[in-house]
């Protein structure tokens, strides 16, 4: 019996062993010196290429189709924006800061879902013709 509880605990303290060094490892293994907006700005490229096949009347799963999702979303009354991220770098936050805007393009969907324009001007028109109340 004695011998029994002794391999016991000699197997649980490999199996503990063994676990901590593979969560080490693991944890030593990831990217060091990567920005957070690194993934986001390989994909800028892609994004900006893929905006250019954008044309009114597409609908949002044309568009998924096209450019794939979105990195911001938001909802009014009237429709909805996407924002798909144009520039490299950049600051974090929220979209309120005029800097982390310009780095993302604005899609414009109206209530039906399809396209009614692109790009920060148009987005700026349209919230001032049409209002900011969001559901």
């Amino acid at each position: 019996m004695e011998h029994a509880m002794k391999v016991r605990n000699i197997s649980f303290l490999r199996g503990a062993v063994l676990a901590f060094s593979f969560a080490f490892f693991a944890v030593g293994c990831g990217p060091k010196d990567l920005s957070p907006f690194a993934k986001s700005d390989e994909q800028v490229d892609e994004n900006v290429a893929n905006l250019m096949g954008l044309s009114v009347g597409m609908t949002k799963g044309q568009v998924f189709d096209l450019v794939g999702v979105a990195n911001y979303m938001e909802g009014y009354d009237w429709g909805s924006v996407w924002r798909y991220k144009i520039k490299k770098g950049g600051k974090s936050g929220s979209l309120a800061n005029k800097e982390v805007e310009q780095n993302y393009m604005p899609v414009v969907f109206d209530n039906t879902d399809r396209v009614m324009g692109y790009g920060q001007k148009f987005y700026d028109q349209t919230l001032s013709d049409l209002g900011t109340g969001q559901f």
